[in-house]
């Protein structure tokens, strides 16, 4: 529980599950290039925390979790993201979780 009179900073966490549709090597390819390309261009006010590659005992292919102190940050990232990963990831679920620091 919070103690009163502290100032406490909101860290949020984004789970992002994701689906990838079966690809040819060359779509790999090109995926992991976009891919790459794509985390360069993040702002820093969006963390990969980590990327997963299996997740077992579930439906998905992997999974990434994002942590950002701001919520429009984590927005524009999504936007970017699904513009990003739409023609290989047809399907996602995401869970939020928050800090208090």
């Amino acid at each position: 529980m919070p103690e009163l009179g502290k100032v406490y900073c909101m860290i949020f966490a984004f789970m992002i599950f994701y689906r990838v549709r079966p690809l040819t090597e060359a779509d790999k390819k090109k995926a992991r290039t976009e891919w790459e390309r794509f985390k360069k261009k993040l702002s820093k006010e969006v963390v990969i925390v980590g990327e997963y590659a299996h997740i077992w005992g579930t439906t998905y292919n992997g999974m990434i979790i994002i942590e950002s102190r701001d919520l429009s940050a984590f927005h524009d990232f999504w936007h970017m993201f699904r513009e990003t990963t739409r023609w290989y990831v047809p399907e996602t679920k995401t869970y939020i979780a928050q800090r208090e620091e």
